[in-house]
């Protein structure tokens, strides 16, 4: 139970919102940098039926994670990007503090190409990201990731609504080479607009999950994070200001709202894009 606990309340950090840029291409030879900084905490969580459990008294995760996420554009249609999570934790379970890892997550490094563009409004373009562990799950209790090489290719869909409004579609598949898996299906949908004249002042709304599936439907305590099985769906609400061009902050709360073998899990962000 105490392995099954610190797992599922953990399987969030390895989705760390450092894709701030969403799927805009960046532009030929200019570069986004987003330093990302991640409050969460979680307690309770949903078992394999989809019930809410209620953990005993004196339960609670909670991670403090630094995100580094930057970006180049190689040309007018491909980008590369490049994220890192940096991750503290804190557990105890029914009053006894547990032993939680601290460090480096897994380093994403991806390449994204611009299929189309619709009157350089709408943007449609298709990224694959490889996922490189730096860490050894020997070494960090299996609640700092899967521990093992993966990838991801998604399809991302964005561009300017009526007004000030825009909005971003993604979805995608994720794969971890490993013979149990897990194999995920990931999607985000968001919309956001400006609110005053001058495009200061920025509000978003986000919904955004993973559906996460094994050969092993069961968690088990040898190795969990080979054989997790279930699902999340999470919704956030962001503001952003735009000091300049150049330099926008990002501020914003999330929680997780139904899921199945996922923690009942909520938090805030604040992230810093910097453009170049």
């Amino acid at each position: 139970m105490k392995r099954l606990y610190l797992f599922v309340v953990a399987l969030l950090l390895l989705y760390i919102p450092t894709e701030v840029y969403a799927g805009w291409p960046i532009g030929k030879y200019r570069h986004v940098f987003t330093p990302s900084f991640m409050l969460y905490s979680s307690k309770n969580y949903w078992d394999k039926q989809g019930n809410k459990i209620i953990a005993p008294s004196g339960t609670n995760f909670t991670a403090v994670s630094l995100g580094l996420y930057g970006g180049i554009g190689l040309g007018r249609r491909t980008d590369l990007y490049v994220s890192l999570p940096i991750s503290v934790q804190h557990s105890t379970y029914a009053g006894e503090k547990q032993s939680t890892p601290s460090g480096l997550g897994d380093l994403s490094i991806g390449l994204s190409y611009n299929l189309a563009q619709f009157s350089y409004k709408r943007f449609l373009s298709v990224q694959g990201t490889g996922i490189i562990p730096l860490y050894t799950v020997a070494k960090t209790n299996n609640t700092l990731g899967y521990g093992v090489l993966g990838g991801d290719i998604k399809l991302m869909y964005c561009g300017v609504l009526a007004g000030p409004s825009y909005f971003n579609l993604e979805g995608g598949f994720r794969r971890y080479l490993d013979a149990k898996g897990p194999n995920q299906g990931i999607f985000l949908a968001s919309i956001g607009s400006a609110l005053d004249a001058r495009k200061k002042n920025q509000l978003s709304l986000d919904v955004s999950g993973i559906y996460s599936f094994s050969s092993n439907r069961d968690l088990i305590s040898v190795n969990p994070n080979l054989v997790y099985d279930g699902y999340y769906i999470k919704g956030s609400i962001n503001y952003g200001y735009k000091f300049t061009n150049k330099l926008s902050v990002f501020a914003g709360g999330f929680y997780n709202i139904i899921g199945r073998n996922a923690p009942v899990g909520y938090g805030g962000a604040l992230s810093v894009i910097f453009k170049y």
